[in-house]
C-alpha cells in the first residue's frame, strides 16, 4: 500500500517519493554519464551501464533516451529477465515493425536490413537487467551488431544491468562481446551530500516551499539507505505518512526511525 502523504498539510502540489520526479536529480557522477552516452551515440556501437540494484540506473537511461531528437532515432526498450536468444530477437524485430521470420538467422539477417533500410535514424537499443541474460543471448546479441557490409556502426547498444553483468562480461566465453564495448559506466550511491540534495530535489519538484525534513531526520536516511536511490524514496515517503497521520508537517528524526522500521530489511536474528 502506497503511504498516505498529506498534499495540504505540507503545502505541496504533488507526492513526491512515490516516482521519479519530473526532472531528474543528476550529481556529479550521472550528469559525467549522460555526456559520455551523448559522445558515444556520435560513434554508436556498444555502451554497457551498471549498478547496484535501486541506484536508479533505468530512470537514468529513461531520461537520456527521452530526451535525444526523436526524429533522428528509434528507440527500442527491451526489459527481460529470462527471456532466450530467440524471444530476444523477436522482440526486437517486433520493435522494428517487421514479421520475424522462422529461424535465429532469418530473424537476425531482418533486423540488419531493417536498420539498414531506416537509415540515417540512429536505432538506439537499450536491453536492460542484463545480469540475467545468459550468455547464448550475449552473443546473439554480438551476432545482430556483426554486420560487415562496410566499416561503420548503424546502431546503438546501451546494455543496462546490475554490476554482475560487468563480471560476467569478464568470463572468456563473453569477450567477444566485451571487447565490441567502447563505454563502460557506472551508476553509483550517491554520497551523504547528494543525498540531502536528492530529497531537497525531490519536494521543490513537488511544490516544496520550505524545509519539512529537520537535518537529522535526513542524515538517518542517507545512514540507513547507503545512498540507493529506491530506499531514499521508500524512507522518506513513509516518514511523510507517518508524520501526516500525526499531524505534524515536519519529518523529524522519530518519524524517519519509524519508517526504518517498516522500510528495512531487519537484520538476522544472533542465535544463542
Amino acid at each position: 500500500m502506497n503511504p498516505v502523504i498529506r498534499q495540504d498539510l505540507f503545502a505541496l502540489t504533488a507526492i513526491p517519493f512515490l516516482k521519479n520526479p519530473p526532472e531528474p536529480f543528476l550529481d556529479e557522477s550521472r550528469r559525467l554519464g549522460l555526456q559520455q552516452l551523448t559522445k558515444f551515440l556520435q560513434f554508436r556501437g556498444f555502451a554497457a551501464v551498471a549498478g547496484n540494484p535501486g541506484t536508479g540506473k533505468t530512470a537514468l537511461i529513461r531520461y537520456f533516451t527521452q530526451s535525444l531528437h526523436q526524429p533522428s532515432h528509434k528507440i527500442i526498450y527491451l526489459p527481460f529477465t529470462n527471456l532466450n536468444e530467440s524471444d530476444v530477437l523477436k522482440a526486437i524485430c517486433q520493435r522494428f515493425d517487421t514479421q520475424p521470420p522462422f529461424g535465429k538467422n532469418a530473424i537476425i539477417n531482418a533486423i540488419q536490413k531493417r536498420i539498414r533500410e531506416i537509415q540515417p535514424i540512429n536505432p538506439v537499443i537499450v536491453l536492460d537487467e542484463m545480469q540475467n541474460a545468459s550468455n547464448n543471448v550475449m552473443e546473439h546479441i554480438r551476432l545482430l551488431a556483426n554486420d560487415h557490409f562496410d566499416n561503420e556502426s548503424k546502431i546503438s547498444w546501451i546494455l543496462v544491468g546490475a554490476n554482475e553483468f560487468f563480471t560476467k562480461l569478464r568470463l572468456a566465453i563473453n569477450l567477444s562481446l566485451a571487447q565490441r564495448i567502447s563505454l563502460f559506466s557506472q551508476v553509483r550511491e550517491l554520497s551523504k551530500a547528494d543525498t540531502t540534495r536528492y530529497i531537497q530535489h525531490c519536494l521543490e519538484q513537488a511544490g516544496a516551499k520550505h524545509h519539512i525534513f529537520e537535518p537529522p531526520a535526513v542524515n538517518l536516511i542517507a545512514d540507513a539507505s547507503k545512498g540507493i536511490i529506491r530506499i531514499i524514496n521508500q524512507l522518506a515517503g513513509s516518514a511523510m505518512a507517518i508524520a501526516s497521520e500525526s499531524q505534524s508537517s515536519n519529518v523529524t528524526l522519530k518519524y524517519v526511525h519509524q519508517a526504518a522500521d517498516l522500510c528495512i530489511l531487519p537484520q538476522p536474528l544472533l542465535s544463542r
